[in-house]
């Protein structure tokens, strides 16, 4: 194996929220039972309502008719040889990390295409995404030059995104195999571009800085991986490529330039239909002002409303066990934080997880925004925990928030 360094075994942690690509590779445990991600964790001082409830109705860009739209679950990771399981109307987050079946990189695929027929056998829909991060296959990570990560959850090695080994294997499979198996399959709306620079193998951030990297190249070669890493996403699918955006690479001094960077890239070469962006932290706090703790992504994700391209909420908890996730100062009150994991909302008589949803999905559909400082967005398509749709959760009990919840019904 060529290597850059030793770093630590990849740890066996408890599948979490957004972040549980990390986890046993074959885990698969819906959202709700899992720990919440690293930034997601609210102020533990909740957040005063705003008796005035916002700002105005925003337009929020001009959304074309072609966007992906949908109700999706974000569920669990699928494992090698199984099917997913959702209640959502409109189908799962159809996902799973890239070392589910080890190396038997024809059975990874099949997962795949079977998860595909299985969501079209009941008139579902899908976005999915290959996860990679932490969790690529055994041979890749034996065949490429390493780097290591280490954030105090995630630990372990990866590939350089920058080295050609590494993208020529991601090209080989995705080129090759997955992409002319799911090519025009019906219940493929998009796919989201990944890399081996991912915490969690999903999301936008990678949670080390440039010098836990030996030989770092610097960001204008780190930055050129991505672009050649959405290429290869492009040629290998017939769908829009989506990433997300809610965050930034190398934490305390963020590089939000890269996103930038690919954001442009995909839609100036491929068209705005054929990119759309996501947040995986998905909560009107977030995104306010200054002080908010993803503020360095807001231009991208301004862009890309004013440009109509499919946007993605996957929301910050669920709704149902998780609305003090939603809370701040800046934003409502709608319960109190006491802890990390998803039963972490305090009892209170400020608990409202209807008020949550509501003012929640209004935001990310441009209806309502709670603060006026809010950025200005027209979402298309959410990715709502398994709690909020599973019998009991608040989809079911709340006429209010299924009818906001429903504003992205395919």
């Amino acid at each position: 194996m060529r290597t850059t360094t030793f770093c630590a075994l990849l740890l066996s942690l408890a599948a979490c929220g957004d972040d549980d690509a990390v986890a046993t590779p074959d885990a698969a445990v819906a959202d709700d039972a899992a720990l919440p991600a690293d930034d997601a964790a609210t102020d533990p001082d909740g957040g005063e309502t705003d008796p005035d409830g916002g700002g105005d109705p925003t337009d929020g860009g001009t959304a074309t008719a072609d966007v992906i739209r949908g109700r999706f679950e974000s569920t669990g990771g699928v494992r090698c040889g199984t099917i997913a399981n959702w209640n959502a109307p409109d189908g799962p987050l159809l996902r799973g990390s890239m070392n589910i079946c080890g190396d038997d990189l024809d059975a990874l695929r099949d997962t795949y295409v079977d998860n595909l027929d299985a969501i079209a056998a009941r008139g579902d829909h899908t976005v999915m995404a290959l996860g990679q991060g932490l969790n690529l296959p055994p041979s890749w990570l034996e065949a490429c030059e390493t780097i290591p990560v280490n954030d105090g959850r995630f630990m372990g090695e990866t590939c350089a995104p920058w080295d050609p080994t590494y993208q020529g294997l991601l090209r080989d499979f995705l080129i090759d195999e997955v992409g002319p198996a799911v090519a025009g399959h019906e219940a493929l709306l998009g796919v989201y571009f990944t890399i081996s620079s991912m915490t969690n193998g999903y999301e936008m951030h990678f949670r080390v800085t440039r010098d836990d990297l030996p030989d770092y190249p610097g960001d204008e070669t780190f930055r050129a991986a991505y672009l050649a890493i959405m290429d290869i996403y492009q040629e290998a699918f017939d769908v829009p490529i989506v990433f997300e955006a809610g965050h930034c690479p190398f934490g305390a001094d963020p590089d939000c330039e890269t996103p930038l960077a690919l954001y442009r890239h995909a839609r100036d070469t491929y068209g705005p239909s054929q990119v759309g962006v996501a947040m995986w932290n998905c909560s009107e706090r977030f995104f306010v002002n200054e002080s908010a703790p993803e503020w360095e992504t807001r231009p991208l994700l301004e862009e890309a409303a004013a440009d109509g391209v499919s946007m993605g909420c996957q929301t910050v908890g669920s709704f149902t066990n998780g609305a003090c996730r939603f809370s701040s100062d800046d934003i409502a009150d709608y319960g109190s934080n006491i802890g990390r994991d998803q039963d972490a909302c305090a009892p209170s008589p400020t608990f409202d997880p209807e008020a949550a949803c509501v003012d929640t999905m209004g935001w990310f559909v441009g209806t309502a925004r709670r603060n006026d400082e809010s950025m200005l967005i027209q979402g298309t398509w959410a990715e709502n925990w398994s709690a909020d749709y599973a019998p009991g959760g608040i989809y079911e009990t709340s006429e209010t928030c299924r009818a906001a919840m429903d504003a992205v019904a395919y």
